[in-house]
């Protein structure tokens, strides 16, 4: 068994199957969830395990990630996964991070990938917008400040747009490819590292 560290995340999140995402098309996001769901087992078959819709980080239905990473100790980390709404996201990660729950309060990374659903713009301008976007890397790194134990590794999904025919002609969530996937890892307010951890034929 390897002991995963802040360092390791980043390089490791190059190890997903980034090639089934893409030729994947459409919203996806069950896809994402369970793609890192995936990542995270096959690092360590024999002591990582996955809560597929995590519990609440308060009393009830306070809210809720899309996933829990967890090690033979228990939680270590929690997955968000967000097409409209990513800085919202935000806020449930940090709300992880200060969790009174005794089981959650090990959580020392959380992960939000952010992804862009749907074409924007008409004729030859029309693509899909930018999944990473400045406000959203600076209000990440805002909560980072606050939580200098902690990590967060934002990974921003770009897509190409290519008008289709036959059966991805029926919806235009069907016209993106994934064209690229950045990571940024965070921590204690400075961006300790950054890489494209894939990046399509034809970018």
């Amino acid at each position: 068994m390897y002991t995963i560290g802040p360092q390791d995340l980043l390089p490791f999140l190059g190890k997903a199957c980034w090639d089934v995402a893409y030729r994947t098309y459409g919203s996806s996001h069950a896809t994402w969830i369970g793609l890192l769901v995936e990542w995270w087992i096959r690092l360590d078959p024999d002591s990582h395990s996955v809560l597929d819709g995590a519990p609440s980080f308060g009393k009830g239905r306070a809210g809720k990630a899309d996933a829990l990473f967890c090690d033979e100790k228990g939680a270590v980390g929690m997955l968000e996964v967000e097409g409209s709404e990513p800085e919202d996201k935000l806020w449930t990660v940090e709300r992880y991070f200060t969790s009174r729950r005794p089981e959650l309060q090990s959580i020392w990374f959380g992960v939000l990938l952010v992804y862009s659903y749907s074409p924007k713009g008409y004729g030859e301008a029309r693509a899909f917008p930018p999944a990473e976007k400045p406000a959203l890397v600076n209000s990440a790194r805002k909560v980072s400040v606050k939580h200098p134990d902690r990590s967060i590794l934002l990974l921003s999904l770009e897509k190409r747009f290519n008008r289709q025919s036959g059966v991805r002609a029926l919806s235009e969530y069907y016209s993106g490819t994934l064209r690229e996937v950045t990571g940024i890892h965070l921590r204690g307010g400075e961006q300790i590292d950054r890489q494209t951890l894939f990046r399509g034929s034809g970018s």
